[in-house]
């Protein structure tokens, strides 16, 4: 068996691409990606075209005159979820230290 995980990018429900995803109940019911490359991708993708920031490299982001942004590596980016006990929904990877951050 393979070894599945899924990763929460952070933007909200209604602009994330990713998939439906079912987790406990402490997160509650969102949108994952299978990878943190897809979950960077649709982030950055909110910050420009959603909420009018600037790209000014790889990481970087700037709105207007604002301190610049910059978001982790991609290789790292997103919240880690491993299947749960239920095989049918996700709970928070604690072996990965929950690197990213889920924003709400």
């Amino acid at each position: 068996m393979s070894r599945q995980y899924r990763v929460l990018c952070g933007t909200p429900k209604e602009h994330c691409f990713g998939s439906k995803l079912i987790t406990d109940q402490a997160i509650g019911s969102g949108k994952c990606h299978r990878t943190h490359d897809e979950a960077f991708k649709c982030y950055a993708n909110y910050l420009v075209n959603v909420l009018g920031y600037k790209r000014l490299s790889a990481r970087e982001f700037q709105l207007n005159d604002e301190p610049v942004l910059v978001l982790t590596k991609k290789m790292r980016y997103g919240a880690h979820l491993r299947w749960g006990k239920e095989r049918g929904r996700f709970m928070p990877s604690g072996r990965s230290g929950n690197r990213g951050v889920v924003i709400s």
